[in-house]
């Protein structure tokens, strides 16, 4: 009797080796990625923002979301010291008023590098082919061309609706939910530009709702940690601004990676258990 149960806690526990390791192997990747993707996305974000920024400010209907708008991009990059990033983001943007030919060129560089690293990083995640240079390069202009427009005109027409709405209780839970809602869109419409294959539904947005809870819990965490932990603050004053951005840009990248890979893994089962257990197809 107490033969049979050892023997059947043994297999239990090789199955849960197995299990493990399967996990790892189709894991293994996401920090390295996250890594080089953190690294191109310092310098592609102020290029980014002023381009963002410029296509607002160049729409007269938008100047009054502006504001708005930059507080919310701002809170999502770092989710503490928003004001003094803000003016940091002001100074940059008045300098590159001042940006000559080489400038704008440096600009273009920076924004197709990063564009090109994520578009490799996130056909490993979704093991698709990663588009040709042309057709990313037309895509993701697009969007962040688009992106500046959709988003003002969401705040826009959310701010109209609240008004016109103000005072009916049964729909200011809805509002409170609303940023939520928009979070978990992006996310999804996210995975879905970037996978460069069909993505059935069900895994997308499970997929993606379940990256919108864990980066907004760990958005609060983050906080949580920072307004507590004064050491950093202490030891490299203002210079911690930048630490911190850096760590939480890292953070972002790593779960948004997972959880293409989750998407990935809800598509093929992941990896068809590795091809039936190391038989043995990689999926990285």
């Amino acid at each position: 009797m107490l033969a049979t149960r050892l023997k059947k806690l043994g297999t239990l526990y090789r199955k849960m080796r197995i299990e493990l390791h399967i996990i790892y192997k189709f894991f293994d990747q996401q920090l390295i990625y996250a890594a080089s993707l953190s690294f191109y996305s310092i310098f592609a974000l102020i290029p980014l923002l002023l381009i963002f920024f410029s296509i607002l400010l160049n729409i007269p209907q938008f100047h009054t979301q502006v504001q708005d708008l930059k507080e919310t991009i701002l809170s999502n990059m770092l989710p503490t010291h928003t004001d003094m990033l803000s003016q940091y983001l002001d100074t940059f943007l008045e300098n590159s008023t001042k940006l000559g030919v080489m400038g704008i060129v440096s600009v273009l560089i920076t924004s197709i590098l990063f564009f090109r690293n994520f578009e490799y990083a996130a056909a490993k995640m979704f093991n698709s082919k990663p588009k040709n240079f042309l057709d990313s390069l037309v895509v993701y202009w697009t969007m962040i061309t688009l992106f500046p427009i959709s988003l003002a005109l969401s705040v826009y027409f959310s701010a109209e609706v609240q008004k016109t709405l103000k005072g009916v209780a049964d729909l200011s839970l809805l509002f409170d939910w609303l940023p939520y809602i928009i979070t978990w869109s992006m996310f999804l419409l996210l995975f879905k530009i970037s996978s460069n294959k069909p993505l059935r539904l069900l895994p997308l947005v499970c997929s993606s709702l379940g990256t919108t809870i864990v980066w907004l819990l760990t958005k609060w965490g983050f906080v949580y940690y920072i307004f507590y932990n004064e050491t950093y603050k202490s030891i490299y004053g203002q210079i911690s601004i930048l630490l911190f951005l850096m760590t939480w840009v890292y953070i972002s990248w790593v779960i948004i990676l997972c959880g293409m890979r989750v998407c990935e893994g809800l598509m093929s089962n992941f990896g068809k258990k590795i091809e039936q257990t190391f038989g043995f197809k990689s999926m990285v």
